[in-house]
């Protein structure tokens, strides 16, 4: 066995493949299963054993195409047991970067064929190795920002059956260019249309990204109208009750406007006769038969004490104590709607929260303040049971899949350039919004 063409070729097929394992885990940082030194560990250790077997056989002129295939699976099954993700969103993202390889080492390939041709040339030499590390170089700046930006967008829709299908299509086109390539003789490679598919393989996948992006936002924007049309519902409801509470106040006033006579009658015939004590408890009854208010006052805001006003008497309903300190001026520095889209949310979490919760006392605290166009809110309530988190994502407790109300929540929170953080501690949820009016928001 040549030695020197053992470690050039090992030399070689570790640069070829090792940068782009370590690439298509570069998106999923905050979902390995396990520590990433022992992520590391497993990933480079099964490269280098593939590299050493690779070299072994192409020193001792036995094929190595079902070597490369074999391993194909293996990383593929390491990929997706280190990973924890949805195994859908995660094969979508792996197609790609896979698409990426392609057409790097195709390009890289393509470039020596024709820069040192010789009938007996093979790639696993120091000219392949420079080349294939070279084009990953140059294009590894824009797939770092690519993945990263692709990831945040794909994991942030959930539509399950999209998902489940949508990989087909670029897993199709893989195997087509592979049909049509596999051969890696130098004169075929050297081919024009040995690039030519190994680039329209790559250009066809980022013009799948990019509908696929597309109709992600579509979807997206979708969900949080639908959960934007579903807090106002419930923000028309409120103002119902509300209605139906001013009406039934009026009435009672109207009652006791036309009783007024008879009572002040009453009063004076008491006078006159020195019915002191008679009088006093006549007075004291009249007094507790008078109408309460109708609606407690939250804040100076309308809408917002409207909604709370109506949250806090479901809470009553359902055996939920609510605290409310609201420090919020009549006119908010941002829209009126979208806030109380976003208080709506986070108040129909927390009585979700608390009706699970098992807890014998279940409360909802509630706090904001409002200075100088900034708001800050807090919304803290009893819950029983930890929420589960997904790929930065709560489950939903209510349905399969994801919640949309935290998602509202950050998205309308990012709109003016603030922030949303959800913590669970001791059987209490805990959220924190700030949010930045005026020349702050959109």
């Amino acid at each position: 066995m040549d030695m020197n063409f053992f470690f050039t070729a090992f030399l070689c097929e570790t640069v070829n493949m090792l940068p782009y394992r370590i690439l298509s885990y570069y998106p999923f940082q905050k979902q390995l299963r396990f520590p990433r030194q022992a992520v590391a560990l497993v990933v480079c250790g099964s490269q280098l054993l593939q590299s050493f077997l690779y070299a072994y056989q192409a020193a001792h002129g036995l094929p190595v195409r079902k070597l490369e295939f074999t391993f194909g699976i293996i990383c593929f099954a390491i990929y997706f047991t280190c990973i924890r993700a949805d195994r859908w969103k995660v094969l979508f993202l792996y197609i790609f970067i896979f698409c990426y390889l392609m057409a790097a080492r195709g390009s890289a390939y393509f470039l020596v064929a024709n820069l040192f041709y010789s009938p007996s040339l093979t790639f696993l030499s120091l000219e392949g190795g420079l080349f294939s590390l070279g084009a990953f170089i140059v294009t590894a700046p824009f797939m770092f920002w690519f993945l990263r930006r692709t990831k945040e967008r794909v994991f942030q829709t959930d539509a399950p059956f999209f998902w489940h299908t949508i990989w087909l299509l670029p897993a199709f086109t893989v195997c087509i260019v592979l049909m049509f390539t596999s051969d890696l003789s130098v004169d075929n490679v050297r081919q024009p249309r040995f690039l030519a598919a190994r680039m329209l393989l790559i250009l066809t996948m980022f013009v799948v990204y990019y509908v696929l992006l597309g109709a992600l936002d579509g979807i997206r924007e979708a969900a949080a109208t639908k959960e934007r049309a579903a807090r106002q519902e419930e923000l028309i409801a409120a103002w119902r009750a509300q209605y139906e509470q001013l009406a039934e106040h009026v009435e009672e006033l109207r009652r006791a406007r036309h009783d007024l006579r008879q009572h002040v009658a009453v009063v004076n015939g008491l006078l006159k006769d020195g019915e002191n004590d008679t009088l006093r408890k006549y007075i004291e009854d009249y007094r507790n038969s008078l109408p309460q208010e109708h609606l407690p006052v939250y804040c100076e805001n309308h809408a917002v004490n409207t909604l709370v006003s109506w949250y806090a008497d479901k809470a009553k309903q359902n055996g939920t104590d609510m605290f409310v300190r609201l420090c919020l001026p009549k006119q908010l520095p941002i829209n009126e709607a979208e806030f109380c889209a976003l208080l709506g949310n986070l108040l129909a979490n927390a009585l979700d929260g608390c009706r699970v919760s098992g807890i014998p006392k279940p409360f909802i605290a509630v706090n904001g303040d409002e200075e100088n166009g900034r708001i800050v809110l807090t919304v803290d309530n009893s819950c029983g049971q930890e929420p589960v988190l997904k790929d930065d994502k709560f489950l939903s407790t209510k349905h399969e899949g994801f919640g949309t109300g935290t998602v509202s929540v950050k998205t309308i929170a990012s709109q003016y350039n603030g922030c949303a953080d959800f913590k669970y501690k001791d059987k209490v949820f805990y959220v924190s919004v700030l949010l930045y009016g005026g020349s702050g928001g959109r």
